[in-house]
């Protein structure tokens, strides 16, 4: 196994031994690149920036997070903290924006980021969250990464980490998340370091069905309906889904 990275002063994760995350510039053009390759209709691939974040958080608020199968069964409502708490996991811009040509909104995304063993395996941040009812998810999800121990699994030190995968609600049905799914591998063998690791965590049976369509290994499953905590279900009324899977994928 390699030695832990290290975080420079701007903040930026640094991989093992020199090998090193290419220079934004490069990726930007890997970006262009694969945008070119998929040929999106009337649309583009962006990377994020901190310019963009704000509208990828408001895109998010209206076409990912009403449909999340855990966050509508708690009713959790989408405050200050929840997106404060999501954009610092997406202050690397390592996240694909899909943005229309015509009217320049969002109209599909792939997040990601650069997650490092020793975070994930620190939870000082989950137990500080103040809204009890994204600390019931954060720390569900949390704990079972921990038991599945995708770094161990691997022997490595450091994973890409997929977050959401949405798309607009008037452009659903027209193959865009698949399409962003392969995007998003696309360009992550074009990090400049191996390997490349990929996790992620699915809630809902479609995210799911994309994930085993691009042939992710599925380390660990949780029936919503078995998970208590205090002998009493967590997560009810999920609708059609019925558990989350956690998977893996090595590039």
């Amino acid at each position: 196994m390699k030695g832990q990275g290290t975080v420079n002063t701007a903040g930026n994760i640094m991989a093992d031994n020199n090998d090193n995350l290419r220079p934004r510039r490069e990726l930007v053009e890997v970006l262009r690149r694969i945008d070119k390759s998929l040929n999106f209709e009337d649309a583009h691939l962006e990377l994020l920036s901190n310019e963009l974040t704000d509208s990828l958080i408001l895109f998010l608020k209206e076409h990912f997070w009403p449909d999340e199968p855990l966050w509508k069964s708690l009713g959790l409502q989408i405050d200050e903290i929840v997106t404060e708490r999501f954009a610092s996991r997406l202050k690397d811009n390592l996240s694909i924006l899909l943005v229309s040509n015509t009217s320049g909104e969002i109209i599909g995304c792939s997040t990601m980021f650069l997650e490092t063993l020793n975070e994930a395996a620190d939870d000082t941040g989950i137990q500080q969250i103040k809204n009890e009812k994204l600390k019931k998810v954060r720390t569900f999800l949390g704990h079972k990464w921990r038991e599945s121990d995708v770094f161990q699994h691997f022997g490595v030190t450091r994973a890409m980490h997929f977050l959401a995968l949405a798309t607009h609600k008037n452009y659903r049905g027209r193959g865009i998340a698949s399409k962003l799914m392969q995007a998003s591998l696309e360009f992550c063998r074009e990090l400049g370091f191996t390997p490349v690791c990929i996790v992620g965590e699915c809630t809902s049976n479609i995210s799911q069905k994309i994930f085993e369509k691009f042939d992710f290994e599925n380390l660990y499953t949780v029936r919503y309906d078995e998970y208590k905590v205090n002998d009493e279900l967590v997560f009810t009324n999920t609708g059609d889904s019925k558990t989350a899977k956690f998977y893996v994928k090595q590039l």
